[in-house]
């Protein structure tokens, strides 16, 4: 299989492969926005330092602007920054198939209880392979497990 890809193709899949990925959790996002929040200094430290490509999903989203729903200006920030930041182009929808593993998700996590927000990126984990995530909510992140085994590593901090 090597020797069929030219250089240039696997020198590009290599440099894909380098590239640091990190899910995105409600809490990091409205943090990032609001500078009244208290994890705020640290979560933007973190987004400016991270370099790779950032992964969220729909239900983060949602739930993001219904979180900062008291606030129009930080919604629309909140909104705004989906748009442009890099995890616009990384945004996953969970397709009608998937949501019966959402379902067994919340199902294991009910006494949490886990939310569908974090039902999705535990999806996005088990789909990805991607166990980073930029989360302030630690003391879930800390149980939730992919594919039952693997812990996720927390990025950001606690709430």
């Amino acid at each position: 299989m090597w020797r069929s890809c030219n250089l240039r193709r696997c020198e590009n899949w290599r440099a894909t492969l380098s590239v640091a990925r990190a899910l995105v959790d409600t809490g990091a996002i409205v943090a990032l926005i609001n500078r009244a929040d208290r994890f705020h200094p640290q979560t933007t430290a973190w987004f400016r330092g991270f370099r790779g490509r950032l992964l969220t999903t729909e239900a983060v989203v949602a739930e993001t602007a219904y979180v900062l729903a008291a606030s129009p200006e930080h919604q629309q920030a909140a909104l705004t920054w989906v748009q442009r930041a890099r995890a616009a182009a990384i945004l996953q929808v969970a397709a009608m198939e998937d949501h019966a593993a959402l379902a067994r998700i919340i199902a294991k996590y009910a006494d949490l209880p886990c939310d569908y927000a974090d039902a999705s990126l535990i999806w996005l984990g088990e789909k990805t392979g991607v166990l980073q995530i930029a989360t302030i909510d630690q003391g879930d992140f800390s149980v939730y497990r992919v594919r039952g085994r693997r812990r996720f590593r927390i990025l950001i901090g606690e709430r």
